[in-house]
This record gives structure tokens, sequence and C-alpha cells, in this order.
């Protein structure tokens, strides 16, 4: 495989223009402007001969374009940036944006489909990772009619995982809904103990013995607390959110969840309660 290295902000992609326009230039920095807003980038465009030379990275950014150097054999890669992020199965749905070069997420989203497309909030992961968005149909809203669920996929890893929700009606108006983690930290609270670990939630009250904890050393002596992991899911026609509870550097012993009502135009986020995985029952 050919390596390939983007190069620094000094390598420069060629535009012409008429010498002429760039004799006031020479004085103060070049602005960029796309579709009338100002770009502002770590390094300005300059006039060298004649021509407006631009950095590669800020290249990329006005023209929506993945741009890759080989240095070896002196070539120069230029492939699309926007596209389809996902499908759903039946094929009657679909995701596009634009994929950002720097952490390889998907920005820029709009869902697709129905003979309409409307804007998607939030950056996800894509078909070419192992979790691409997903999605689901529940009737949340009461209205008779399916209401569409997008779960975006924004993170994985050992211990760790990140979605989001974003939820539209029948009609594809955008349903507000309440942040499940401000909902379950509101409702939870974590002690540590000699005997263990006490886990409460809603107020409900859920004791872990301290030999059913396999974890020992520096980092698993503190106090339960949420880790980095929050799926959110549709489960029985409900929207649901789950948080893991970590007691430790890489230790979890069981789930937090919420589910969500539809009241007064808003998905609000429910009591939350504690299930212990079997090791800690």
């Amino acid at each position: 495989m050919k390596t390939t290295r983007r190069l620094a902000a000094s390598v420069l992609v060629c535009l012409s223009v008429a010498a002429a326009a760039l004799t006031a230039s020479a004085a103060s920095p070049i602005k960029v402007f796309r579709n009338g807003t100002e770009t502002v980038a770590e390094a300005s465009p300059v006039v060298v001969e004649g021509q407006v030379m631009i950095p590669l990275a800020l290249a990329e950014e006005l023209f929506a374009q993945r741009v890759d150097y080989d240095a070896k054999d002196r070539v120069l890669h230029v492939d699309e940036r926007s596209g389809v992020v996902s499908k759903s199965e039946d094929g009657s749905l679909w995701i596009t944006g634009t994929l950002e070069t720097k952490y390889g997420m998907w920005d820029e989203l709009r869902l697709h489909g129905r003979d309409r497309d409307v804007y998607l909030p939030g950056k996800t992961l894509g078909a070419d990772s192992s979790y691409e968005p997903e999605f689901k149909t529940a009737d949340l809203t009461g209205g008779g009619s399916p209401d569409t669920i997008v779960l975006l996929q924004q993170g994985y890893g050992t211990g760790v995982y990140l979605n989001a929700a974003v939820v539209y009606d029948g009609e594809w108006n955008r349903i507000p809904m309440e942040d499940a983690l401000v909902a379950m930290l509101k409702q939870f609270k974590g002690i540590r103990t000699d005997a263990g670990v006490e886990i409460q939630a809603n107020g409900v009250r859920t004791a872990i013995a301290q030999d059913r904890l396999t974890g020992s050393g520096p980092g698993n002596d503190v106090k339960p607390g949420i880790g980095s992991v929050l799926r959110y899911a549709v489960e029985d026609g409900r929207l649901t959110a789950t948080a893991a509870v970590q007691v430790g550097t890489a230790e979890f012993v069981g789930d937090l969840k919420i589910a969500y009502t539809y009241e007064n135009g808003v998905l609000q986020a429910g009591d939350a309660s504690f299930a212990a995985y079997d090791e800690y029952r």
C-alpha cells in the first residue's frame, strides 16, 4: 500500500487568476469567502507569480474534497467527501453528509426519503466503520402513525460507546427531546463503602458486595459513576436510553436506563432504573 501523507500548510494548490486583479493583495492577507461567508484558515492564500495559491487543507474545506499527497510518487489524490452515509434496509430512507478528514465523522447531515429531505443535526460514523447509523420506526407520539427514529453512532472502543437519537413525526417535523444523561445524573447516586458499592436510582437502592467486584488496585476504589457508554434504542415501541455504571478503571456493574414518554410536544425522560449484571447479583 502506498504511504501517503497530507502536505503541511505550506504545500499549495494553484488557482489561476488575472495578475492585474492581485496588485493590491500583496499588502494584506487574502480573505476567502464561501457562499458569502468568510472562511478563516490557519494559513492564508498567497500570490505567487500572478497566481493565487491556497493550502491543501483549505482546498478540502472549500471544495468538499478529500485531498492527499503521495510524496514518494508525487501524486495528488482528490476524492469526493460528500455522499451517502447510510441507507435503511429497505432503501426508503438514507442519510447524506460530508466526511470530516480529521476525525472520520460525517457532518452536514440530511435525511432523505418520502420525496423530501430534512436537516439532521449531529455527526455520525458511516458505513465505512462497524457502527453506521440505524433507522427505526415506532409510534412514539401516539398519533397513530409511525415516527422515524435515527440513531447516529458517534464513538466506540474499549469501554466506550456513544450514540445519539433524532426523532421525526409522520410529517417529518423534528420532535424535541430531553437530554438523557442530564436526566440520569439527577436521579443517580453512587456510594463506595468497606462492604462494597451502593447504587441509587430514583431513590431505589442496590448494594453490590465487595467480593463480587473484580477490580483492585489504583483507580478501582472510586465511587460508582456513569461511564462513557450511552445507548439509545427502541424497545417495545418506546425510545430508551441506557448508560453503564462504572466502579473502577474498566469495571462495569450494570445498566442505568430511562424510557421516554411524549407529553406537551416533547419526548420527556422518565424515571431511571438500575439493573446489575448477572455476575454482580
